[in-house]
């Protein structure tokens, strides 16, 4: 089947997928949209070298795309796939909609009873909001897929910093009068007016485009937030930055990664290479995540067999300390930290005299292994939910590696920990100062991690770093 049958009969198949849920709308002869009261869905096909496919869903009611992705049109069951989880993506799209509101207090007894009778006039009024409550210790854990967080008067002097903790959010607290009289008119009022403030707030990303590199190359990193995961692309040419790619998928497997770099693959086939980072464990280039069901899988070889180009897999940490001390080589020797909201540990990187340190099976900066030798004042899944915790938790992880190799510099991105001086203050408990290093916040670990991996990338390319020799052989001359 050639690839104009294939796009007609993946066309033919896809009209014939009616559902009560959606009204069909033909665009034209390359778009169809699947319509419901609360989102879109459309697909959208291209016409070049090879077939391509876009989905996306989209609604009045959210800034961002709720779904988006693009891929080959090469086998026709993987296409029926995707085409089927973006259909029940959009069946749950009134669910994601809705504007998310969090309510919390010391133990989340009171903003439950609150939040219930909040819902209760939303449902009776048709206002696209819904509510939920817990306890400050969950707050920032659960915050994360939230809109809106209103705290509780009790708790009203947390505000400034969960304000600090959770900049891309709405953070208020509820006036004592609107709470002891559980005034819903006013909640109401008071979330309409922030919501009529704000003024989003894009994360932007410079272009990875470096006049020293003197090959096309090509990044994709991989990125889990709020429940979904989302594959950014960036490349660079010998002379500009190539055009930026996002897929959103609320799963994740080889597929996904594939289609990614298909589509790049067939818009700029002069790309030599491929850089892909992952969170999880990374050992010489095979990838193990678990959230995503990925177990020991060797990424380096598929897709080296697949492009036929050189392909490097690196962990998030390693890359994001590649990147940092790329461009901060006055730092010194580093150990550069990245602790997710939420995870009870995090991950290092670790540069010392201007080289990347993997050690042995890729073992070196994976904090989690000797995270049972290490003595809590509570459990370190408590500790990680608050700034209060946090502290203590970063401090006793990165204090063996500062111990073992003195770094000059500690980079750190950690949500949570607004403040470099509160951990500064809780190792000076174990360490003279003149032993901490200069502790400082990455702002953005992604513009790091695409960085740390084009440097990679382009030495293992110029063979000044040694890389999977075993997988040479499958690549072109």
């Amino acid at each position: 089947m050639d690839n104009r049958e294939m796009f007609e009969q993946f066309k033919s198949w896809i009209l014939e997928q009616k559902d009560s849920a959606y009204r069909i709308e033909v665009v034209n002869e390359d778009a169809i949209d699947y319509i419901t009261p609360d989102a879109a869905a459309h697909v959208q096909f291209f016409h070049l070298e090879y077939e391509i496919v876009s989905f996306t869903i989209d609604s009045p009611k959210s800034e961002e795309p709720l779904f988006f992705l693009h891929f080959e049109l090469q086998d026709m069951d993987h296409a029926k796939e995707l085409f089927v989880q973006m259909i029940q993506s959009l069946k749950k799209a009134g669910e994601n909609v809705k504007v998310k509101v969090l309510l919390s207090c010391t133990s989340g007894f009171t903003t439950s009873y609150f939040a219930d009778r909040l819902n209760q006039a939303a449902e009776t009024l048709s206002l696209d909001y819904s509510f939920s409550a817990v306890s400050y210790t969950d707050l920032f854990e659960a915050a994360q897929d939230q809109d809106v967080i209103m705290l509780a008067p009790q708790i009203g002097y947390l505000l400034k910093k969960a304000r600090e903790v959770l900049s891309d959010k709405i953070v208020l607290q509820i006036p004592a009068d609107v709470f002891a009289t559980y005034n819903v008119t006013r909640a109401f009022d008071l979330i309409r007016e922030q919501l009529a403030e704000r003024e989003k707030k894009e994360e932007f990303i410079e272009d990875i485009h470096d006049p020293e590199w003197d090959s096309c190359i090509g990044i994709a990193a991989i990125v889990r937030r709020s429940g979904r995961y989302e594959i950014h692309f960036r490349g660079a040419d010998k002379e500009a930055a190539l055009d930026r790619s996002l897929v959103v998928k609320e799963t994740l497997d080889l597929h996904d990664i594939e289609d990614v770099l298909d589509v790049m693959m067939i818009r700029y086939p002069q790309i030599k290479g491929l850089a892909i980072v992952a969170p999880g464990v990374v050992e010489d280039g095979r990838l193990t995540l678990p959230a995503a069901k990925i177990n020991d899988l060797d990424l380096a070889e598929e897709l080296t067999k697949r492009y036929k180009r050189r392909v490097v897999v690196l962990n998030d940490a390693n890359a994001a300390a590649l990147g940092y001390y790329a461009n901060n080589r006055e730092c010194g020797n580093l150990l550069a930290y990245y602790h997710p909201v939420g995870n009870a540990v995090g991950g290092a990187g670790i540069v010392i005299d201007g080289n990347l340190v993997i050690g042995r099976k890729d073992i070196a900066g994976e904090c989690a292994s000797y995270l049972k030798l290490l003595n809590f004042s509570e459990d370190r899944f408590d500790l990680a939910r608050t700034p209060e915790g946090i502290s203590e938790l970063v401090a006793k992880i990165v204090l063996p590696m500062i111990c073992t190799f003195g770094p000059d510099t500690l980079a750190l991105y950690c949500d949570l920990l607004t403040d470099p001086d509160e951990l500064k203050n809780y190792l000076s408990k174990y360490l003279d100062e003149k032993f901490i290093p200069e502790i400082v916040k990455m702002k953005s670990n992604l513009w790091e991690v695409f960085y740390g991996a084009g440097v990679m990338l382009y030495n293992v390319l110029h063979e000044s770093l040694e890389y999977r020799k075993d997988l040479k052989q499958y690549t072109e001359a």
